[in-house]
């Protein structure tokens, strides 16, 4: 019986990866039952099949596939999927308002992974010799989520970097932005209280040296 299996996270795509996640995250399953679906997962075999590989090759798959779930692949901003190649977004710090909103509502769950990769990624509309390229314009996920289970997870850790980086950068220019606005409304306020207690001071002398004046 011939097996395929990973050999680092690029021959991994997301859906396995889902999947895996999934299986990881059961308290209801004993190891031995855990393993058989991991080894479905990454090798594409049927329970029965699974159950008849040798012990000794049994533990090598199982060990096989720890170690690609652990080894890196480099990030590559372009891949295939059914003869039609996808790019990662060019520029994250010009993306649209709606790209965002969407970027942040699926970030946070492995399972809607796939709808995030359908904003970071989409489908490359013409690439220079150069290889710099441009993308369709974004039209929500619905089009292209299902398709982006089937990308290789190499794609996604590194897409998430990449996101990560600009969040950390975003959130430092909220904070210094929202600590200059604070300091400029300090410095209103002081000066309010200023203009207030000047003018306090400018009334009583009006009024003890105008009294004085009159006498």
């Amino acid at each position: 019986m011939k097996v395929t299996i990973p050999e680092n996270i690029n021959d991994i795509n997301l859906v396995q990866y889902q999947r895996y996640t999934e299986l990881i995250n059961r308290d209801d399953l004993k190891d031995h039952d855990r393993n058989i679906r991991k080894i479905q997962i990454f090798t594409g075999l049927k329970p029965e099949q699974v159950k008849q590989i040798s012990s000794s090759d049994y533990a090598e798959i199982i060990s096989m596939i720890d170690l690609a779930l652990e080894k890196d692949y480099p990030f590559t901003p372009t891949f295939f999927i059914q003869d039609v190649e996808f790019g990662f977004i060019p520029n994250l710090d010009k993306i649209t308002a709606g790209e965002y909103i969407d970027i942040c509502k699926y970030e946070g769950d492995v399972q809607t992974f796939h709808n995030l990769m359908a904003v970071l990624f989409r489908p490359i509309l013409k690439k220079d010799v150069l290889d710099n390229y441009t993308i369709i314009s974004y039209q929500g996920t619905e089009q292209y989520a299902e398709i982006m289970k089937l990308m290789p997870l190499s794609a996604v850790t590194g897409a998430l970097v990449f996101f990560s980086n600009l969040s950390n950068e975003l959130l430092i220019y909220t904070e210094r932005f929202l600590e200059e606005e604070q300091a400029k409304e300090n410095k209103r306020q002081t000066i309010l209280r200023n203009g207030v207690g000047m003018q306090r001071l400018t009334n009583w002398l009006r009024g003890s040296y105008g009294n004085m004046t009159q006498s």
